[in-house]
């Protein structure tokens, strides 16, 4: 018996008639978003490509307009983040924090099993029991280590979002899409000038 299966009998059985009617409406509300998505997917198209070039239509809802200001601020908030990230990164390829990292986290974990230590001893009773060392019978001498006094403190770095790079970072090019407005506009305001 397939999953599917042990799962529709499941919810035929278990469920009761309420639960399960509108279990029902909603996987059949999905379905037909997902038809209508299909069906309107070159009507949408357009229209947002009309809005982005500044031809929005006179009969257009505020609702549409709202909905496309705020994925507009959504894509630029989500590019920008993208774009500060692959930056700063890109400073940090080329060096290697394997052994480091390692050891951070040993010191890490050392320090939680240091405080469920003390958090044990502290419930429990323990027992003290005096083991000889050698700490009596040896004198140690300590030698301070002198520190380099060049401490690298971390900046506040000026990244430039508005890069003309960054437009078109990650986008394929397709030659029989000719979407470039910007390009055509430079040309048209300089053909007027001469």
């Amino acid at each position: 018996m397939s999953d599917s299966f042990v799962n529709q009998v499941t919810l035929d059985c278990l469920l009761n008639k309420e639960m399960y009617n509108t279990h029902l409406r909603s996987k059949k509300n999905k379905q037909q978003n997902k038809e209508e998505r299909r069906f309107y997917k070159k009507r949408t198209f357009n229209l947002f490509k009309e809005i982005i070039s500044g031809n929005i239509p006179k009969d257009l809802l505020p609702d549409v307009k709202y909905a496309y200001d705020n994925f507009i601020t959504s894509t630029i908030h989500y590019f920008k983040t993208i774009d500060n990230n692959d930056i700063i990164q890109s400073e940090y390829k080329d060096t290697n924090f394997g052994l480091e990292t390692c050891s951070e986290e040993k010191k890490i974990n050392e320090d939680i099993s240091y405080s469920n230590l003390e958090a044990d001893k502290l419930l429990l009773r323990s027992v003290k029991i005096n083991i000889p060392t050698l700490d009596k019978y040896v004198k140690r001498t300590k030698t301070k280590i002198q520190e380099d006094n060049n401490i690298i403190l971390p900046k506040h770095k000026e990244i430039n979002l508005s890069d003309p790079e960054l437009k078109t970072k990650g986008l394929k090019k397709n030659n029989n899409i000719n979407n470039i407005y910007e390009e055509t506009k430079s040309k048209n305001k300089t053909e007027e000038k001469q």
